[in-house]
């Protein structure tokens, strides 16, 4: 890494607008010859959100990952690009069963609430269709 590619380094993209004005002054630094896009084969085989670039002044690889969902994105060198994913992957995981922890403040126990009336729903009609086969039968 060079001081001409060091300083656009992100870790992640806070916001939408942030992202949008570095998508400028990077399209500004390719235009000016800092960056060229590396087109991957694997980018337009599995239509990724990832764009590979590499730094005219010292060769190194760097990969803009886009925002969204959870995913904030990033502009890394690529082996730091692979410890942030690995390191994401892992905290989605973790984050993925800390809702099966037990309760929350934030659970109102509406679902519950719904089993129920279903199952009482499914009673009650049970209960008058039963009702109704024995006055057809009496």
């Amino acid at each position: 890494m060079c001081e001409h590619c060091t300083p656009l380094a992100k870790n992640t993209f806070p916001s939408e607008q942030d992202f949008i004005s570095f998508e400028k002054v990077l399209e500004a630094k390719s235009i000016d010859g800092t960056f060229i896009r590396v087109i991957d084969t694997d980018e337009l085989e599995h239509n990724t959100r990832k764009s590979t670039y590499q730094c005219t002044f010292c060769g190194t690889d760097w990969v803009l990952s886009v925002p969204e969902n959870f995913n904030r994105g990033y502009f890394l060198p690529n082996e730091e690009s692979v410890e942030l994913r690995e390191n994401n992957i892992n905290n989605k995981t973790h984050h993925a069963f800390k809702t099966f922890q037990g309760k929350s403040k934030n659970n109102c126990g509406c679902c519950l609430g719904m089993i129920f009336l279903v199952i009482a729903l499914i009673l009650y009609l049970l209960y008058n269709f039963s009702s109704f086969i024995i006055d057809l039968i009496v």
